[in-house]
């Protein structure tokens, strides 16, 4: 089953990156870094874990590092 990790900004929701991965649940590991994004460090971004169909499955938000 595959599954789409999404990074977001929390303000405006835009999209920074879309990662398809086989994971079931977020973990601090799936934080993604400033240079990663493309995102200035300290800016708070959410990252929601997606089935095929587009449902959320999990979410994390969090501040770039």
């Amino acid at each position: 089953m595959q599954r789409t990790l999404s990074y977001r900004t929390s303000d405006d929701r835009s999209l920074l990156l879309d990662e398809r991965t086989v994971v079931f649940r977020l973990t601090p590991q799936c934080e993604r870094g400033a240079a990663e994004l493309g995102v200035s460090a300290g800016r708070q971004v959410r990252v929601e874990l997606l089935d095929e169909g587009g449902h959320l499955l999990d979410a994390l938000t969090y501040f770039v590092a």
